[in-house]
């Protein structure tokens, strides 16, 4: 029996968690000192630091960048050397806004199925 993700405690979690209620049953699950917040088995969020951020890709990058810039999620390993990572900072206007923050997410949950089929091998994908 598979075990059910924990109830997320996080009030930006759950914020998220509400206004994207109408958009699809999203999770919240802790996640290195954050969350992740998935639709079905599929992260495409991060909460980190009190911040939002949507796993983006070539394709909805640019919308970020015209939103007001793409704030990418970083952290520092312990090197020092900074990680830059597929995520970048929700625009804050739109949090407030269920549509809005609907269709973001929609394109980030799509960039994270565009990763994860990356990642496929190839057999695998063809079903042998």
């Amino acid at each position: 029996m598979a075990a059910k993700p924990r109830a997320a405690t996080d009030p930006l979690a759950e914020f998220i968690r509400d206004q994207l209620h109408d958009w699809a049953p999203v999770t919240a699950r802790r996640l290195f000192g954050g969350w992740g917040i998935y639709n079905g088995p599929v992260m495409f969020a991060l909460i980190a630091r009190d911040t939002i951020y949507f796993r983006v890709d070539d394709r909805n990058r640019g919308d970020y960048e015209i939103a007001g810039g793409a704030k990418p999620f970083t952290y520092e390993m312990p090197s020092g050397k900074i990680i830059e990572m597929a995520y970048c900072e929700v625009p804050a206007d739109t949090l407030d806004d269920t549509e809005a923050l609907g269709q973001w997410a929609g394109a980030a949950h799509a960039a994270a199925l565009r990763a994860k089929a990356a990642k496929t091998p190839r057999a695998k994908r063809r079903g042998k």
